[in-house]
């Protein structure tokens, strides 16, 4: 069981800040780098680690072509991670796609593969509520959905990060 300091639980049950949300095709979410940071905020450096749970698997690579009407290529990858924080894990699974002129090849993989194990942990870390994301999934809202814990700690004031 995780045990939580009155500090980490405050933050927790803080909503988050808006200026942490960005907006993608008419969907809200936080970027990758940043539920990075907040972990280690929240739980320190090495407090937390990340770990892969079946191989980053390419999905597929097919030609195509850019906007311009140049030949690229489209690749897909899906990735499975596990957050592990004391003796609590949280899993998720994450599809990424990437599309690069041919001369570029590479570089799509590497995009591809990064996006979904980015995705991967984001979908682990929404299990922490709503500093990692939880709340964006009510159309977008920052206003926290986790407004209480059964322990009596209650909602807190958005928290500047």
């Amino acid at each position: 069981m995780m045990i939580l300091s009155e500090n980490q639980t405050k933050v927790l049950l803080a909503g988050i800040k808006s200026s942490r949300v960005s907006e993608v095709n008419g969907m809200s979410h936080v970027e990758g780098y940043d539920i990075r940071a907040m972990l280690i905020r929240v739980f320190g450096y090495g407090g937390w680690s990340e770990i892969a749970q079946l191989p980053t698997e390419l999905l597929y690579e097919q030609e195509t072509t850019t906007r311009a009407g140049k030949a690229a290529y489209k690749v897909a990858y899906r990735a499975s991670r596990r957050l592990v924080i004391d003796d609590c894990t949280y899993d998720g699974s994450a599809v990424g796609e990437s599309i690069m002129p041919d001369f570029k090849r590479g570089d799509a993989h590497d995009m591809a593969i990064k996006t979904a194990e980015t995705q991967a942990l984001k979908r682990c870390a929404i299990n922490l509520g709503d500093q990692f994301g939880l709340s964006l999934y009510r159309n977008g809202s920052t206003a926290p959905l986790v407004r209480k814990l059964a322990d009596g700690s209650e909602i807190a004031e958005v928290v500047e990060q």
